[in-house]
């Protein structure tokens, strides 16, 4: 609930109201979209107030997550965490700072190239890692509680095509920049 409202009532008023002050426009999928952006932030809030349960930020465990799926060690290249948290190196320099001071992660020196450092998770990040990932999941499930599969695979479907709209849309939109400079 949002401001009293249920978020179905509040996106149904945000396009009714559009609707009027637009009638030239179509709003179908835009009703869509924000109620899956509702979604998305509701789930996102109540992972990370249980991530601050747990004594680290959203952004934080993201990292943890990241070292704790990529094996046993659990050791990385900032460049590689970057990659897979889908996050910027500036980003990745303060919360590897803070998970370091709060002892889930350990720095250490390439063993065959000084040059290069590395990334260690550590026993207790280990256990935030798990104890997130697990919130995460149920939480996720708990969302989709009741939904028929076959409407779940169908829904799945959808969020694939729309993923992939997004990737050529970004894409095409970078080319267009890029060709116009």
């Amino acid at each position: 609930m949002l401001l009293g409202m249920e978020i179905a009532d509040l996106v149904e008023q945000t396009i009714a109201t559009w609707s009027v002050e637009r009638p030239d426009l179509d709003f179908t999928a835009m009703s869509t979209a924000l109620k899956v952006n509702l979604l998305v932030t509701k789930q996102l809030e109540l992972t990370n107030q249980y991530m601050l349960e747990l004594g680290v930020t959203l952004g934080e465990f993201d990292v943890l997550a990241t070292l704790r799926r990529h094996g046993k060690n659990g050791v990385l290249m900032p460049t590689e965490i970057a990659v897979f948290a889908m996050i910027t190196p500036s980003g990745l320099t303060n919360r590897l700072s803070r998970l370091e001071k709060m002892g889930h992660i350990v720095r250490l020196s390439d063993p065959n190239d000084r040059r290069i450092s590395l990334v260690r998770i550590t026993t207790k990040g280990r256990r935030i890692a798990d104890l997130g990932i697990e919130f995460a999941a149920q939480n996720s499930t708990d969302i989709l509680d009741g939904v028929k599969p076959a409407d779940l695979a169908v829904f799945k479907r959808v969020i694939d095509q729309l993923t992939l709209n997004v990737e050529n849309q970004t894409s095409s939109t970078a080319q267009t920049g890029a060709s116009s400079k």
